[in-house]
């Protein structure tokens, strides 16, 4: 019995995981099949890290989409985008968080990112 409800909590977050960012990622994937705790351990770092607090939630997707970016990590840019746009984020907010790269992380960072919103436009 306790382990069913261990099991609907973890699928619980991962769901949560999944309506902020459209998808999950290969390496959650693997967690989630390879060490089910990892990967729970994971997304509770994730809901704690990424919840509304004196930083918005918000403001938290799109640093992570500007670090993900300066990373040139398209993929996880692209969930970042989503997720701040899901948390509120509008055109502007995201534009200036692309221009905080070119002179911290240059063109090519920059170029990841609005790769990456492209992307995201696609989709919807």
């Amino acid at each position: 019995m306790e382990k069913d409800k261990i099991k609907n909590e973890s699928d619980k977050k991962l769901q949560t995981f999944i309506n902020e960012f459209g998808k999950v990622l290969d390496p959650i994937s693997f967690l989630k099949e390879k060490s089910p705790e990892l990967c729970d351990v994971f997304l509770n770092l994730h809901e704690l890290t990424l919840n509304d607090g004196s930083v918005s939630k918000k403001h938290k997707f799109l640093i992570h989409s500007a670090i993900t970016a300066a990373q040139h990590d398209i993929k996880a840019t692209l969930m970042h985008i989503t997720g701040a746009i899901k948390a509120g984020a509008t055109t502007q907010e995201l534009l200036e968080t692309a221009f905080t790269l070119i002179p911290v992380a240059g063109m090519p960072s920059f170029g990841v990112f609005l790769e990456a919103w492209k992307k995201v436009q696609e989709v919807k």
